[in-house]
């Protein structure tokens, strides 16, 4: 049976680093990795093209600054989850699958945050799709294609712009229901543990500001703050999630971070 962990925590946290250190405590045929919603960047598993396609879409929402949109593709993004974390489990049947964010944790922190964010004015959704088109030509048709498909196996997505209403009421449903109804829409069930990686936000603030590049519209302060206490609350309120907190700040020892992360996913 394979060991299903998730890890999480504000963007500028450090997961990538950490899943590529427990990556080296493993051979490579005990450990897979997931990259949740860039799911174009597992080399072994499938719906690459849709993926950077559905990934250029929410990039252009970034550059024009609609947040709406933004959720919107972000949640068609993650509706790739389930049939590329089935098809690993099924072909390379690992020990241990490792998610670097997770569907129905990131919905449940992320969302709120959206829904705050909407309200602000932004252009509309056929201008980001048309810039969308100018970054990779044939991103607009496959939204397209697979926005049909999911509304008429969720009910979910057929509008960019009332995607993210739809999420909201799901959530108001209550914790329980709510993941109930999003592990059918993500054709996923929850991790068999959720790795927290805590890092203070100005900290993560200050090492996304390193990277440079296209920020994502939640990069900020304000931003990270709000959703380090989402997790934080989702942790507290929802035990059934077996939240592990994992101090992840620049003065802890990253070989610490890594034993600690080891110790919790290989616990029973």
């Amino acid at each position: 049976m394979t060991a299903r962990i998730a890890v999480v925590g504000i963007d500028g946290c450090g997961k990538s680093s950490l899943i590529a250190r427990l990556r080296d405590e493993f051979r490579d045929d005990r450990l897979l990795t997931i990259s949740c919603p860039d799911l174009h960047h597992n080399g072994d598993g499938p719906l690459h093209d849709l993926s950077r396609k559905l990934a250029a879409v929410g990039e252009a929402a970034d550059a024009l600054g609609n947040p709406v949109v933004k959720a919107a593709t972000l949640y068609l993004r993650m509706t790739l989850y389930g049939p590329v974390e089935d098809f690993l489990l099924r072909t390379y049947r690992p020990d241990v699958l490792v998610c670097e964010r997770h569907p129905i944790i990131e919905t449940l922190v992320y969302a709120p945050l959206y829904a705050r964010l909407a309200g602000r004015a932004a252009p509309g959704s056929r201008a980001v799709l048309d810039h969308a088109e100018q970054r990779l030509p044939g991103a607009t048709a496959a939204l397209r294609r697979w926005q049909t498909l999911e509304q008429d196996r969720v009910g979910i997505g057929g509008d960019l712009t009332t995607v993210l209403d739809e999420l909201v009421a799901i959530l108001g449903t209550g914790t329980e229901a709510a993941v109930a109804r999003l592990a059918q829409t993500y054709r996923t069930t929850l991790p068999d543990r959720v790795l927290w990686l805590d890092t203070p936000p100005a900290e993560a603030a200050r090492r996304l500001a390193l990277r440079g590049g296209q920020r994502e519209t939640h990069e900020n302060l304000a931003h990270l703050e709000t959703l380090r206490a989402g997790y934080r609350e989702l942790g507290d309120r929802s035990p059934d999630l077996r939240f592990v907190r994992i101090s992840s700040s620049d003065a802890d020892d990253p070989a610490a971070i890594r034993d600690a992360c080891l110790a919790a996913a290989t616990s029973p």
